[in-house]
C-alpha cells in the first residue's frame, strides 16, 4: 500500500520547517508549498526552498500579492515592524492570512489529488492571530470540502496548534532539523533583528530549551 500523500505548508521559518519534519516522519509522501504574498520577510522563501531541496522534496512557490490589500506591517513598506517590547503584535496581522493559504493549498492539492494539508500555528498564536485556531480549521475544513469540485474530504492537520514553541523545539531536536537553514525575521534581515516578536519568540524558545540558536542575529 502506498504511503498517503501530504501538503505541508513551508514558510521556511522554524515551525513549519520541524512540521515538514514531522510529516515525513510518519510516513507521507510530501509536496511543499510556500507562497510570496509580497511580504516583507520574503527572505524566508529562500530558506524554504533550500530546505526541501535538501530533502528532495518538490517545491511550488505560489504568488498572491497581499500589499494590495494592507492592513499590516508585514505587508506594508510604509508601517514598521515593532519590537516586541512595544507589545503591539496585533500590527503584525495579515487579515485572513490562514484562510487564502489554506484554500490555496486545497486548490493546488484538487488538481492533484492530493486531500491532506499540514499547517504549523502553534500555542503563542492564538493570542492575536484569531484564524490559528483550531475550530477555525474545522470550520474551514467543512468549506473546502463542500466547495471543491468533486466530492472530497479536505483534511488540515495542525498538530502544534496546543504546543508551545519550546515544545515543537524539542521535537525538532528529536527529528534532526537543521535550524541553521531556517530563519525567523519579521523585518526580513539578515542577520535577523533580534527584536520583532518572530525573533523574540524563536530566542524565547531556544533559550527554555537550553540551547544556542545557530541563527545569526543583529541583537
Amino acid at each position: 500500500m502506498a504511503n498517503p500523500r501530504a501538503i505541508v505548508c513551508l514558510s521556511g521559518g522554524m515551525d513549519s520547517t520541524t512540521l515538514l519534519y514531522e510529516v515525513l516522519a510518519r510516513n507521507y509522501q510530501v509536496q511543499t508549498l510556500s507562497f510570496d504574498y509580497n511580504q516583507r520577510h520574503r527572505i524566508e522563501l529562500e530558506a524554504s526552498r533550500v530546505i526541501a531541496e535538501r530533502l528532495g522534496l518538490p517545491h511550488k512557490i505560489l504568488k498572491i500579492d497581499l500589499a494590495q490589500i494592507g492592513g499590516s506591517a508585514l505587508t506594508d513598506a510604509n508601517t514598521a515592524v515593532p519590537d516586541q517590547s512595544e507589545q503591539r503584535q496585533e500590527i503584525t496581522v495579515v487579515p485572513l492570512r490562514n484562510t487564502l493559504f489554506c484554500t490555496l493549498a486545497a486548490a493546488y492539492g484538487e488538481t492533484r489529488r492530493i486531500d491532506e494539508i499540514f499547517y504549523g500555528p502553534v500555542k503563542e498564536d492564538f493570542q492575536v492571530y484569531r484564524d490559528c485556531r483550531r475550530v477555525f480549521f474545522d470550520s474551514l475544513e467543512t468549506a473546502l470540502s463542500l466547495g471543491s469540485s468533486y466530492e472530497r474530504k479536505v483534511q488540515i492537520h495542525t498538530p502544534w496548534a496546543e504546543k508551545t514553541k519550546a515544545e515543537v523545539l524539542r521535537r525538532g531536536f528529536e527529528l534532526n532539523v537543521p535550524y541553521d537553514l531556517t530563519h525567523t525575521c519579521y523585518r526580513g534581515t539578515r542577520p535577523a533583528c533580534g527584536k520583532c516578536d518572530a525573533c523574540r519568540e524563536r530566542l524565547t524558545a531556544f533559550a527554555e530549551v537550553g540551547v544556542i540558536d545557530p541563527l545569526a542575529y543583529e541583537v
